[in-house]
């Protein structure tokens, strides 16, 4: 019976991966940052992007100085506002650690603007 049991489990992941579930999303151009950002914060209008290296998650200045934070959560994007959030630069890379507890680190390679971006929050 045991095994029966772990055989459906391991089945149930096989056809999982099989079907892309593991897959995460990737942006495929900083008009659609600015469009997942706009869907999200309805008064937000995006001006300034950038897209880490791996087009895994973007920064997204608005005109009024805040920027959002576009990440992947499982297969759909989360977008946060992080001005005033911890960041630090390190070889081209940007760690951003949002005041929200349960909102984790973001690290972003942005390669030479990520000095610029951290400046900006």
């Amino acid at each position: 019976m045991v095994w029966t049991s772990l055989f459906g489990i391991v089945t149930l992941v096989f056809l999982a991966r099989a079907l892309g579930f593991t897959k995460m999303p990737v942006i495929a151009d900083a008009a659609e940052a600015r469009r997942i950002v706009a869907d999200a914060l309805h008064d937000f209008t995006g001006e300034d992007t950038a897209l880490a290296s791996d087009r895994r998650g973007a920064l997204v200045a608005a005109a009024d100085g805040r920027v959002a934070l576009v990440r992947p959560f499982g297969d759909r994007w989360v977008v946060r506002v992080v001005n005033g959030a911890a960041a630090t630069v390190k070889d081209g890379r940007l760690r951003l650690q949002p005041a929200e507890a349960m909102f984790p680190a973001a690290d972003l390679d942005l390669g030479p603007a990520a000095a610029s971006w951290a400046a900006r929050l």
